[in-house]
């Protein structure tokens, strides 16, 4: 397998090692796969940041099944059936707002926040914990859920939950700038610009598309985790209607709403914000960047930020329907442009 070897910065035909290594979790020990390259120059081994092995993540989920407790897929599960952002079901619990989302991207949970999530699983406990703290959720997000529970309302839409399975399901990698698909994340930005400004998709599109790659150039790592394709007006989230249509339809953090531009002859999609639950979930360095964005793009019309994107390598280089590679952060042009 031919790589670039950190070691001596040079691509060479490199060994690849995959064995059994012996892990402790909390006192135990368990034998988890992991997986490294040894260079033919240097004798040196190194390993990659997107290797499908994680021998950590791997015996945290042999613990996780001995001990008989949830995995961060039946966590996520939970809370997407239910409708709850990270933000509502950590308030339940009485939980501070990063507890739930370590223990949804991998971080091994302690027995007593697993006992307290089993049971929350529950309906009747569920429900219980509604009534008690009602300060929690708004009025009518405790009704609504109230109304699943009690069976006068269905689940999420299982088509709108499988396509942000997939999107998670895709392993940190160039695509998606080292950063696994982060649904909060993703909603914190949308929230963070439809409060900030008056928001159509074609626009939200842009700065998402911006503020990712402008993140990932300064910090090696994008915010949501999105993965960007190659459209007539320039870069898009990867199934970026559907998300929107699970945040209107499902998670009602905001309404579109058509409206008619005076002295045109067509007619535009407004987004109006109605919840900003999800900015919590955003990073102090990610609310810099978007800050960043909002100050030398914001200001900019739907078709002038399309304009800009059709100049950036990231689209001249890509066809219809490609994904765009975070490579191209590097060569990131309109970020000076919309200054000026």
């Amino acid at each position: 397998m031919r790589m670039f070897c950190p070691i001596c910065e040079e691509v060479h035909d490199v060994q690849v090692i995959q064995q059994e290594e012996p892990v402790t979790v909390r006192g135990e020990q368990y034998l988890a796969i992991a997986r490294y390259y040894r260079c033919p120059e240097s004798g040196e081994e190194f390993e990659t940041s997107d290797s499908p092995f994680d021998p950590l993540a791997d015996a945290y989920y042999q613990y996780r099944e001995r001990h008989k407790m949830l995995t961060p897929e039946k966590i996520r599960s939970f809370r997407h059936e239910y409708e709850l952002t990270q933000k509502e079901l950590s308030d339940l619990l009485g939980w501070g707002a990063v507890t739930l989302s370590r223990y949804e991207n991998g971080s091994l949970q302690d027995f007593s926040h697993d006992n307290q999530l089993q049971l929350a699983m529950i309906p009747e406990n569920l429900i219980q914990l509604i009534n008690r703290n009602s300060d929690a959720l708004s009025k009518d997000k405790s009704n609504r859920l109230l109304d699943i529970l009690t069976g006068k309302r269905g689940a999420r839409n299982t088509t709108l939950e499988c396509v942000e399975k997939k999107l998670i399901s895709k392993k940190p990698s160039i695509w998606n700038g080292f950063r696994k698909f982060n649904i909060e994340k993703f909603m914190g930005v949308v929230e963070f610009f439809c409060s900030e400004l008056e928001t159509y998709p074609t626009k939200l599109n842009k700065l998402l598309f911006y503020s990712d790659f402008l993140h990932y150039r300064e910090n090696t790592v994008s915010i949501t985790g999105a993965l960007y394709a190659h459209a007539p007006w320039g870069p898009v989230p990867d199934d970026f209607k559907t998300l929107l249509a699970m945040m209107e339809e499902e998670l009602a953090i905001f309404q579109s709403e058509e409206i008619a531009f005076e002295g045109k002859a067509y007619t535009g999609v407004t987004l109006t914000i109605l919840t900003n639950d999800h900015i919590t979930a955003l990073d102090t360095d990610e609310i810099e960047t978007l800050r960043s964005i909002l100050k030398t793009l914001g200001h900019l019309s739907s078709s002038e930020l399309s304009k800009l994107s059709h100049g950036e390598n990231a689209y001249k280089e890509t066809t219809q329907g490609e994904l765009i590679t975070y490579e191209y952060a590097e060569f990131l042009d309109g970020i000076k442009a919309g200054v000026s």
